[in-house]
C-alpha cells in the first residue's frame, strides 16, 4: 500500500486533459458519492503494468488519503491509450467484489503433442478482503492433454477467496490439431475432365 496516486480537480474536456498527460477518473465506494477527478496517466500505466490489483492510496483534493483499488481501466482499442479509470474506495476490514487475472504456468502436454490451446476466460470474479488480493491467480496447466479442459470448479482453493464466477464456466481447453482438408476427389478431377472436353470440342 505504498503507491500513492494524487488526484486533481478535473478541468476542461477529457480530450484536452489526455493531451496534457492526464486521464479522467471517477472515485466511488465505501459509502461515499461518486466524484470525478483527473490523474497522471503515466502513474496509472505503471501501476497497471506492475500490479493492476494493488491497494493504492488516493490523495483526493480536500479529502485526504483514501484506500482504493483500480476497478476498471478503459483503453483506446488501437493505440491502447488510457481513456478512463474507475477507482473503488475500500474499507480494509470489509470484503469487496473484484476481478483477478489468470496467469497460466507450464506448457500443456497436449500442446507439445500438436494440440491448440484455447483460452475462454481471462479473469475470475471473486469476493475477498483487500489484504488477500493478489496481482494474478497462478494456474498450472502443464498436465492438460488434447481434449482436456479446465473449468472454474477445477481450480485449486485460494485462502480467503469466495469465487463468484459460476463453477461450470470454461477457462481453457486443448483442442485437437487442425487437420488440412484434402481436396474433394470429384473437385480434383474436374480440371482434367474439363480439359478433355475442350480438346474434343476443338477436334
Amino acid at each position: 500500500m505504498n503507491t500513492t496516486v494524487r488526484l486533481t480537480e478535473r478541468s476542461g474536456k477529457a480530450a484536452s486533459q489526455r493531451r496534457k498527460g492526464f486521464v479522467p477518473v471517477v472515485v466511488y465506494g465505501a459509502g461515499s458519492d461518486t466524484h470525478s477527478f483527473s490523474a497522471d496517466a503515466k502513474t496509472i500505466n505503471e501501476i497497471l503494468s506492475k500490479n493492476p490489483r494493488a491497494i493504492l492510496k488516493l490523495e483526493l483534493p480536500g479529502a485526504g488519503a483514501k484506500n482504493a483499488v483500480i476497478q476498471e481501466a478503459q483503453r483506446q482499442p488501437l493505440s491502447r491509450h488510457l481513456l478512463h479509470v474507475d477507482f473503488q474506495q475500500i474499507d480494509m476490514k470489509a470484503e469487496l467484489d473484484t476481478k483477478v487475472a489468470f496467469h497460466f504456468t507450464g506448457d500443456p502436454a497436449g500442446v507439445k503433442s500438436g494440440g491448440v490451446q484455447q483460452v475462454e476466460l481471462y479473469e475470475l470474479d471473486i469476493r475477498t478482503l483487500p489484504d488477500k488480493l493478489t496481482a494474478t491467480f497462478d494456474v498450472d496447466i502443464s498436465s492438460l492433454e488434447i481434449g482436456d479442459q479446465l473449468l472454474v470448479s477445477d481450480l485449486p482453493k485460494h485462502e480467503g477467496w469466495e469465487i463468484l464466477t459460476p463453477e461450470d464456466t470454461l477457462i481453457i481447453r486443448i483442442a485437437p490439431p487442425v487437420a488440412a482438408e484434402a481436396p474433394d476427389a470429384e473437385e480434383a478431377g474436374e480440371p482434367a475432365a474439363d480439359a478433355a472436353a475442350e480438346a474434343q470440342a476443338e477436334e
